[in-house]
């Protein structure tokens, strides 16, 4: 039996890099999963092959201070049910409509990155949501 689905993960980790964030904050997040899913970007293709890779999702780097308390989420919180609808949609949006991070598989929220990362500057920006900023590798 598994204990973690990949479902879970995924409105885990949308919890984890979004959860202040508008509806559209949160449905970025879920496509770029995704996004990296489907591409086989720094991704075996599954979601926990995805957002357990290190050093790709913050919220899993051992430093977050909000890594332990995204497993005590309550699906009763509604923050969490919107994290669950975001994760659920973005499967249609990437296959019914444009999707509002134009493919990207990357991104950053340059108020609290105060070191850009190398992969930056081999990427071009393809959209801007709330606070983060999104990337394709060029």
């Amino acid at each position: 039996m598994r204990l973690v689905s990949e479902d879970t993960l995924a409105v885990i980790t949308i919890w984890m890099e979004s959860r202040g964030e508008p509806w559209e904050g949160k449905l970025a997040v879920a496509e770029v999963i995704r996004n990296r899913m489907r591409q086989k970007y720094s991704s075996d293709g599954t979601v926990s092959g995805t957002v357990l890779r290190a050093f790709q999702f913050s919220g899993f780097n051992t430093q977050d201070p909000n890594r332990i308390p995204s497993f005590r989420i309550d699906g009763d919180d509604p923050v969490v049910q919107e994290c669950e609808k975001a994760w659920r949609e973005s499967e249609h949006t990437l296959e019914i409509r444009s999707s509002i991070t134009k493919g990207a598989v990357l991104y950053l929220n340059p108020t609290i990155v105060t070191q850009k990362p190398k992969w930056v500057d081999l990427s071009v920006e393809v959209a801007r949501v709330g606070p983060h900023v999104f990337y394709k590798p060029l």
